[in-house]
């Protein structure tokens, strides 16, 4: 599944050029230092039996501190993270993003769920 790996290098890459978020890969990394940014696994779509995946859906979370700001600092984050994926991941189209929770630990942070398909 080397398209995947490579979607997901790519999409790691696009979001860690956002200025004023870090990207990780460890959940725990994230919560313990937010703003923050990870690219979750994506989900699989197959066009044809025993074939290579033909699409990839990823979840790129976007993670601010529980605070005052944090409702602020996501609505200036999730445009800048969305932009860097469109104008960096060449066949990436980002769907929509959706407010909730990230939960990792017993702790809660602010999120954003970025719904991103990416051709493979």
């Amino acid at each position: 599944m080397s398209g995947v790996t490579t979607a997901a290098d790519e999409l790691e890459a696009a979001v860690g050029r956002v200025e004023g978020v870090r990207l990780y890969r460890d959940p725990a990394g994230a919560v313990a230092s937010p703003p923050a940014v990870m690219v979750g696994p994506p989900r699989l779509t197959w066009e044809s039996v025993c074939s290579e995946p033909t699409e990839a859906t990823f979840v790129v979370y976007v993670l601010a501190a529980m605070n005052e700001r944090a409702v602020a600092q996501l609505w200036e984050l999730v445009p800048a993270v969305a932009a860097a994926i469109d104008e960096h991941v060449r066949a990436a189209s980002v769907i929509e993003a959706n407010p909730g929770v990230f939960n990792a630990g017993g702790r809660e942070l602010p999120s954003y769920e970025i719904t991103v398909e990416v051709a493979l």
